[in-house]
């Protein structure tokens, strides 16, 4: 494509990401022989402090002005990323409501007021959508769990679907590694990948534009259609290619050799065998069920004391699609996981590798390979659960020999061999660095600076395991 009409052709299709008119399409009003009120939100969405300060100090109730669609100048400076400007308005007394705390960033703010009235955070907003879009188009990265907290839903929209979805909005950030990492938690969590768009601009069109592997091959794993169309009948693989991303093109192109997520076995059955039956849980709130599943991560008085009292909660499922038994799995608490099934609770290839039950693990993979690509809540890789079991190196060689690819099973970058590292487990790192595992890769799901195996070795003080893994050719 030549230079000229390729520039022709970004600037027609592209949208500028970060760009305030891309998720809420609107002209900021000029503040030329123009009231004092489009002044003022001429004077925020420009960063024009010394104008604000003037119109505020001549008539303080300026700091409440609304523009047309009734955005606070408080949220017009956030959209058009003015954080300055809007501190600013706090100074003079503006309060923000939930929708706007998400947007700012503001977390203290945002629990209490979530705590207050919990169904407010997924009503519409004239920010453009419920507290989780205004929470991802703020950039809130890793943290947007603080929104799934008390029930926020991540896939839920403005009436009439004239705007982004969450994890849509989520790609508008102008700080890529921002975007990718708030788009990668929503992913992680329940975000629908294919849902309708304005424009018809999908996340992978979205992703493709900005050259964004990570997202892109997360996006075709849980099985994005990389052949949709925008309503210009651009692919994903046109923007990508008229932006000059070469890498996401050849990814693209070759999506077929990426094995999808597979998830069969996640509620065929419950720890006997049986097929899983999962019950009603309609008359307990989305944010019951959301703090039993929080409550699983560790803290077993609370499980006990909620199921005791309510023994379908073993059975709860959270806004982020996690459920209790998978809470616990994740994060190895193995007296919680061995509580939730002898209640009921599903029983996943995930759990049983993290519990060390060879025979279920077979079984399972016996019955449909496929699973071999299975994954647990959060996006957590099958080959992490040896590690989350303790150090299962049997288990791990059982996963290996039924086809898992280490490099493959990572998230962010992230794979079983900074799992290992950080817990210290010797003999499965050098299982892992035997297999070929690269030593110096960079995994970002845990930390948006990026981690290496040997930077999260000697962090937690495994001295040993940082030793092997500088033997092996890991890099300081």
């Amino acid at each position: 494509m030549a230079e000229a009409t390729r520039r022709t052709f970004l600037t027609r299709t592209i949208p500028l990401a970060g760009a305030a008119t891309m998720a809420s399409p609107s002209v900021w009003p000029a503040a030329t022989h123009d009231s004092p009120r489009r002044q003022l939100l001429a004077a925020v969405a420009a960063g024009d402090l010394v104008v604000v300060r003037e119109l505020l100090d001549g008539e303080p109730g300026l700091v409440h002005t609304r523009d047309d669609r009734g955005r606070s100048a408080f949220a017009v400076a956030l959209l058009a990323r003015q954080p300055t400007a809007a501190a600013l308005l706090r100074e003079y007394g503006y309060e923000l409501d939930v929708h706007e705390a998400a947007l700012a960033l503001d977390w203290e703010t945002f629990a209490v007021m979530a705590e207050e009235a919990p169904g407010a955070i997924n009503r519409d907003h004239t920010i453009g959508g419920t507290a989780m879009y205004a929470a991802a188009i703020g950039g809130a990265g890793s943290q947007i769990w603080r929104v799934y907290s008390p029930g926020g839903d991540p896939n839920l929209r403005p009436a009439g679907e004239s705007a982004w979805t969450p994890v849509r909005a989520a790609l508008e950030h102008p700080d890529l590694a921002t975007a990718e990492q708030t788009a990668a938690n929503l992913l992680a969590n329940g975000a629908a990948i294919d849902a309708s768009q304005p424009n018809g601009s999908s996340v992978l069109h979205a992703a493709a534009a900005r050259g964004s592997l990570a997202l892109v091959e997360i996006l075709i794993r849980k099985g994005a259609d990389v052949a949709s169309r925008d309503e210009d009948g651009h692919t994903p693989t046109d923007l990508a290619d008229a932006a000059g991303h070469a890498a996401v093109v050849e990814m693209l192109r070759r999506h077929a050799e990426i094995p999808h997520d597979h998830s069969t076995s996640r509620l065929a059955y419950d720890v006997e065998g049986r097929p899983y039956q999962a019950p009603d849980l309609d008359a307990f709130s989305s944010l019951a069920r959301g703090r039993l599943v929080g409550a699983s991560h560790g803290n077993f008085d609370a499980v006990r004391a909620a199921v005791g009292q309510h023994p379908l909660l073993a059975h709860a499922v959270a806004t982020t699609t996690e459920m209790a038994v998978e809470a616990a799995a994740h994060t190895g608490r193995k007296p919680i996981v061995e509580y939730l099934l002898e209640r009921g609770a599903p029983y996943s290839l995930p759990t049983a590798v993290m519990r060390g039950d060879t025979p279920r693990v077979k079984a399972l993979l016996t019955e449909d390979p496929l699973r071999i690509h299975e994954r647990g809540a959060h996006d957590f890789a099958l080959l992490w659960y040896p590690a989350i079991g303790g150090g299962l190196v049997e288990m791990m060689e059982l996963l290996l020999a039924a086809g898992a690819d280490i490099e493959r099973q990572h998230s962010l970058g992230t794979t079983a061999l900074h799992w290992a590292a950080m817990s210290g487990q010797l003999d499965l790192v050098e299982l892992l660095l035997i297999q070929g595992t690269d030593p110096n890769r960079v995994g970002y799901k845990f930390d948006p600076a990026g981690q290496t195996p040997l930077a999260v070795a000697e962090a937690r003080g495994h001295d040993q395991v940082a030793k092997l893994l500088r033997d092996r050719g890991a890099r300081g």
